[in-house]
């Protein structure tokens, strides 16, 4: 499992999962309810709106993810490779970095097991970064 191609295929598998979630909560109404706006006792609009415009940037980070993923796929050489799975390393760092640091402090984060599943990324772009073969 050294192919970059296959790391940056579980990769953008995982991205994927993670995505579904955020493009479902802006497409539903109810679940965004259910599942964020619950989460906030009192909420006025200004925050709904201002949590929904959230949720858009993040799932805009996260096509943006996805779609550089699916081209490094396509890289051949394996300097450019590795140069492409350092900069997808740390940008998934600073994606779950607020998660890891929530949890450490005691604030709110999601489960421990999305936690595990957004650091299989990082753990997988850090060794194709280092070990990755074309």
């Amino acid at each position: 499992m050294k192919k970059f191609k296959n790391i940056f295929l579980v990769t953008l598998l995982i991205d994927l999962l993670t995505a579904i979630t955020l493009v479902l909560f802006l497409f539903n109404p109810e679940m965004m309810e259910e599942a964020v706006y619950s989460q906030f006792e009192g909420i006025n609009q200004a925050g709904k709106d201002a949590l929904y415009l959230i949720h858009i940037v993040f799932a805009c980070i996260i096509i943006s993810m996805i779609i550089a993923i699916a081209v490094a796929m396509k890289i051949k050489i394996k300097e450019s490779a590795q140069t492409a799975a350092l900069i997808l390393f740390i940008i998934h760092i600073g994606w779950i970095l607020p998660d890891i640091l929530n949890f450490v402090s005691g604030n709110a984060h999601p489960p421990i097991f999305i936690m595990a599943l957004s650091a299989i990324p990082i753990l997988a772009l850090g060794y194709a970064w280092k070990n990755g073969e074309v």
